[in-house]
């Protein structure tokens, strides 16, 4: 055991010298990847009789909760000013606004699949955006990760439902929904990092700005499809609750994140989450994939993109 001279914060030398080699905040991104994996294998258990709408509100209501009570308990709840206020908003009106409005239009249009491929893109935005908006300077391996992370989804998604009747016809869709989710979730993360420069306050960011989602999601009901029915069974909002707990575990791995780290290489790197769901549904659902070199070359670029960004 070490004492650090400028904290006093007694640490494990081996793990400082892991966390130098490999970034810790890019760390935090993939362990908030593994998280949201969670999220889905619930999600997918609770809609098969609960609603889409239904399971974002209670994610989002989790979350929202969490964060407020985080807050309160770090005592950065009755310090927040105006500026970092509005970002927040903003960032929950774009993110699990807009973001998750559009992204549940894509899945009834085009279906779930098709619609995962093309909102795969988002990484691809975050880093345009990072670059442009808030500076940030990239490397050559963050660049080639993002594109292998991209890359691997986009395979992995292809390789799953390419016998689907809904993928045969997806471009003949509404492509404008999964593209304006893919930029809504990479415009988020540039909100965050500009409310963090007054106050770097996560739990408080994720209080409201989740909080805020539900509003909007709540205003735009009677447009989603089918009038954005609510419906949730017991069982349902067990699952969407325990997602939502999940949820809430990602979140803060994340928005802890960029509280340390560089939006170009953060959100690439929680962007794998499609390879744990394929592990965890074989895990804890029995339900098996058949393994193909498609799948094998999608994981492994997957994986070498997440390398590539965390590795030093």
């Amino acid at each position: 055991m070490w004492v650090s001279a400028k904290s006093g914060w007694l640490y494990d030398r081996p793990m400082d010298d892991f966390t130098t080699s490999f970034g810790r905040a890019e760390l935090l991104a993939l362990a908030s990847s593994v998280l949201f994996a969670g999220t889905l294998v619930c999600l997918r258990q609770g809609m098969k009789s609960g609603t889409p709408l239904s399971a974002v509100l209670m994610i989002n209501s989790v979350v929202s909760a969490g964060g407020m009570i985080g807050a309160l308990y770090k005592g950065t709840l009755w310090n927040l000013t105006a500026a970092p206020f509005l970002w927040f908003v903003a960032m929950g009106l774009v993110g699990p606004g807009i973001g998750s409005i559009s992204r549940m239009v894509a899945v009834v249009r085009m279906g779930l699949s098709p619609s995962t491929l093309v909102a795969s893109s988002t990484p691809i935005w975050a880093v345009l955006l990072a670059v442009s908006v808030l500076g940030e300077a990239l490397s050559a391996k963050v660049v080639l990760g993002t594109f292998c992370i991209v890359g691997g989804v986009s395979l992995m998604v292809f390789e799953r439902e390419k016998s689907g009747p809904n993928f045969k016809n997806w471009f003949r869709t509404a492509l404008v929904f999964p593209i304006m989710s893919s930029i809504a979730y990479a415009v988020a993360p540039i909100f965050t990092k500009l409310a963090y420069g007054h106050q770097l306050t996560p739990m408080l960011g994720l209080g409201i700005a989740f909080g805020v989602g539900n509003v909007l999601l709540l205003a735009a009901k009677p447009l989603l499809p089918g009038g954005g029915r609510i419906h949730s069974p017991r069982a349902s909002t067990a699952w969407f609750f325990l997602g939502g707990i999940f949820n809430l575990s990602a979140a803060i791995c994340f928005m802890t994140a960029l509280t340390i780290g560089n939006v170009s290489s953060i959100l690439p790197a929680s962007r794998i989450t499609p390879l744990w769901v394929l592990l965890f549904s074989s895990i804890f659902l029995r339900r098996l994939e058949r393994v193909t070199l498609l799948l094998c070359l999608a994981a492994a670029l997957a994986v070498a993109g997440g390398v590539m960004i965390t590795v030093r």
